[in-house]
């Protein structure tokens, strides 16, 4: 297989771990459907961050990555979760200045 070839492969592949997530999350009921919503949004930018990152990856990276036993997402998903995250602490920054804004 050329490169190119390998490449729509893995974004095959992206692709089909994300719509067995997906699947998987509509089997669900709809309170577990919302509370998911962070973890279905990550994995949605994760796709999309994934597939345009695709281009850049060379021969060899694309088939390691082919060659994983385990799912991408998800593994990029947990590490995520384990990673300091600054968006609450800018989200409580800027609320609070704009209650104090609103309020005086």
């Amino acid at each position: 297989m050329d490169i190119a070839e390998l490449k729509a492969l893995l974004s095959k592949r992206l692709h089909m771990e994300l719509e067995l997530f997906k699947d998987s999350k509509l089997r669900q009921g709809k309170v577990e459907i919302f509370q998911a919503s962070y973890e279905i949004e990550i994995y949605v930018n994760l796709y999309e961050i994934f597939l345009t990152h695709i281009a850049n990856l060379g021969e060899d990276a694309v088939r390691r990555l082919l060659g994983l036993n385990f799912g991408i997402l998800e593994f990029v998903y947990r590490g995520w979760l384990s990673r300091e995250d600054g968006f609450y602490d800018e989200l409580r920054s800027y609320a609070c200045e704009e209650l104090q804004k609103i309020s005086g």
